[in-house]
Protein backbone atom coordinates (compact mmCIF):
# COMPACT_ATOMS: atom_id res chain seq x y z
CA UNK A 1 0.00 0.00 0.00
CA UNK A 2 1.39 3.42 -0.98
CA UNK A 3 1.86 6.26 1.39
CA UNK A 4 -0.34 9.28 0.53
CA UNK A 5 2.70 11.54 0.91
CA UNK A 6 4.61 9.49 -1.66
CA UNK A 7 1.77 9.91 -4.15
CA UNK A 8 1.63 13.70 -3.59
CA UNK A 9 5.41 14.01 -3.77
CA UNK A 10 5.49 12.07 -7.05
CA UNK A 11 2.70 14.23 -8.49
CA UNK A 12 4.56 17.43 -7.46
CA UNK A 13 7.79 16.06 -8.94
CA UNK A 14 6.06 15.31 -12.25
CA UNK A 15 4.42 18.76 -12.36
CA UNK A 16 7.75 20.46 -11.66
CA UNK A 17 9.40 18.37 -14.37
CA UNK A 18 6.78 19.56 -16.86
CA UNK A 19 7.34 23.17 -15.77
CA UNK A 20 11.10 22.75 -16.23
CA UNK A 21 10.74 21.22 -19.68
CA UNK A 22 8.42 24.05 -20.78
CA UNK A 23 10.74 26.72 -19.36
CA UNK A 24 13.81 25.18 -20.99
CA UNK A 25 12.00 25.11 -24.33
CA UNK A 26 11.06 28.77 -23.85
CA UNK A 27 14.69 29.70 -23.08
CA UNK A 28 15.88 27.68 -26.06
CA UNK A 29 13.45 29.43 -28.42
CA UNK A 30 13.93 32.95 -27.01
CA UNK A 31 17.52 34.18 -27.43
CA UNK A 32 16.85 37.26 -25.30
CA UNK A 33 16.33 35.07 -22.22
CA UNK A 34 19.57 34.13 -20.47
CA UNK A 35 20.28 30.43 -20.18
CA UNK A 36 20.76 30.43 -16.41
CA UNK A 37 19.34 28.59 -13.46
CA UNK A 38 18.15 31.91 -12.05
CA UNK A 39 16.08 32.54 -15.20
CA UNK A 40 14.76 29.00 -15.07
CA UNK A 41 13.80 29.57 -11.44
CA UNK A 42 12.04 32.79 -12.36
CA UNK A 43 10.07 31.10 -15.15
CA UNK A 44 9.04 28.02 -13.15
CA UNK A 45 8.69 29.45 -9.66
CA UNK A 46 10.97 26.70 -8.33
CA UNK A 47 13.92 27.40 -6.09
CA UNK A 48 17.36 27.39 -7.73
CA UNK A 49 18.58 24.64 -5.42
CA UNK A 50 15.62 22.44 -6.38
CA UNK A 51 16.55 22.91 -10.02
CA UNK A 52 20.28 22.38 -9.45
CA UNK A 53 19.69 19.19 -7.47
CA UNK A 54 18.03 17.56 -10.48
CA UNK A 55 21.15 17.92 -12.62
CA UNK A 56 19.66 17.51 -16.09
CA UNK A 57 18.30 21.11 -16.35
CA UNK A 58 21.83 22.40 -15.84
CA UNK A 59 23.10 20.19 -18.66
CA UNK A 60 20.33 21.42 -20.96
CA UNK A 61 21.22 25.02 -20.14
CA UNK A 62 24.87 24.33 -20.95
CA UNK A 63 23.85 22.92 -24.32
CA UNK A 64 21.75 26.00 -25.03
CA UNK A 65 24.67 28.25 -24.12
CA UNK A 66 27.03 26.33 -26.41
CA UNK A 67 24.48 26.45 -29.24
CA UNK A 68 24.11 30.22 -28.84
CA UNK A 69 27.87 30.67 -28.75
CA UNK A 70 28.37 28.74 -31.99
CA UNK A 71 25.57 30.71 -33.64
CA UNK A 72 27.18 33.96 -32.54
CA UNK A 73 30.55 32.85 -33.86
CA UNK A 74 28.99 31.90 -37.19
CA UNK A 75 27.34 35.32 -37.44
CA UNK A 76 30.56 37.15 -36.65
CA UNK A 77 32.47 35.11 -39.24
CA UNK A 78 30.02 36.15 -41.92
CA UNK A 79 30.47 39.83 -41.04
CA UNK A 80 34.27 39.51 -41.02
CA UNK A 81 34.46 39.57 -44.81
CA UNK A 82 34.92 43.34 -45.10
CA UNK A 83 36.61 45.26 -47.82
CA UNK A 84 40.35 44.85 -47.12
CA UNK A 85 41.04 48.44 -48.09
CA UNK A 86 38.55 49.66 -45.48
CA UNK A 87 40.12 47.42 -42.87
CA UNK A 88 43.57 48.81 -43.65
CA UNK A 89 42.26 52.39 -43.61
CA UNK A 90 40.71 51.78 -40.19
CA UNK A 91 44.00 50.39 -38.92
CA UNK A 92 45.84 53.39 -40.34
CA UNK A 93 43.43 55.79 -38.64
CA UNK A 94 43.87 53.94 -35.36
CA UNK A 95 47.64 54.10 -35.75
CA UNK A 96 47.48 57.85 -36.47
CA UNK A 97 45.34 58.44 -33.39
CA UNK A 98 47.70 56.42 -31.25
CA UNK A 99 50.70 58.29 -32.65
CA UNK A 100 49.09 61.64 -31.81
CA UNK A 101 48.27 60.40 -28.31
CA UNK A 102 51.85 59.28 -27.61
CA UNK A 103 53.31 62.43 -29.18
CA UNK A 104 51.21 64.60 -26.87
CA UNK A 105 52.09 62.38 -23.93
CA UNK A 106 55.78 62.82 -24.77
CA UNK A 107 55.42 66.61 -24.93
CA UNK A 108 53.68 66.64 -21.56
CA UNK A 109 56.45 64.52 -20.07
CA UNK A 110 59.15 66.79 -21.49
CA UNK A 111 57.42 69.85 -19.99
CA UNK A 112 57.15 68.08 -16.67
CA UNK A 113 60.85 67.12 -16.76
CA UNK A 114 61.86 70.73 -17.48
CA UNK A 115 59.72 71.98 -14.61
CA UNK A 116 61.22 69.39 -12.27
CA UNK A 117 64.74 70.39 -13.33
CA UNK A 118 63.91 74.06 -12.61
CA UNK A 119 62.51 73.10 -9.20
CA UNK A 120 65.63 71.05 -8.45
CA UNK A 121 67.89 73.96 -9.37
CA UNK A 122 65.90 76.32 -7.15
CA UNK A 123 66.06 73.87 -4.26
CA UNK A 124 69.82 73.44 -4.71
CA UNK A 125 70.35 77.20 -4.65
CA UNK A 126 68.09 77.59 -1.66
CA UNK A 127 69.96 74.80 0.14
CA UNK A 128 73.26 76.54 -0.48
CA UNK A 129 71.81 79.82 0.79
CA UNK A 130 70.46 78.14 3.91
CA UNK A 131 73.78 76.41 4.57
CA UNK A 132 75.56 79.78 4.32
CA UNK A 133 72.99 81.34 6.65
CA UNK A 134 73.43 78.46 9.10
CA UNK A 135 77.23 78.92 9.15
CA UNK A 136 76.84 82.65 9.76
CA UNK A 137 74.34 82.04 12.58
CA UNK A 138 76.67 79.48 14.19
CA UNK A 139 79.54 81.97 14.02
CA UNK A 140 77.33 84.65 15.62
CA UNK A 141 76.17 82.18 18.24
CA UNK A 142 79.75 81.28 19.08
CA UNK A 143 80.70 85.00 19.34
CA UNK A 144 77.71 85.69 21.55
CA UNK A 145 78.59 82.71 23.72
CA UNK A 146 82.13 84.06 24.12
CA UNK A 147 80.81 87.49 25.00
CA UNK A 148 78.42 85.94 27.53
CA UNK A 149 81.28 84.04 29.14
CA UNK A 150 83.34 87.24 29.32
CA UNK A 151 80.44 89.09 30.96
CA UNK A 152 79.96 86.25 33.46
CA UNK A 153 83.66 86.43 34.30
CA UNK A 154 83.46 90.19 34.83
CA UNK A 155 80.44 89.91 37.08
CA UNK A 156 81.87 87.18 39.25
Amino acid sequence: MSNPFDIKNQRDFDENTEKLVAAIDKINNTPSLPATIAELSRLTGLHRNAISNRGWPNQKLKLIKEKRKTQEQAETKSTIHKNPIKVLEEKLDNAKNELVYWFNKNLDNEKQIKQLEINLERMSLARNDYETMLKNERIKSMELTKQLEQLKNLIS
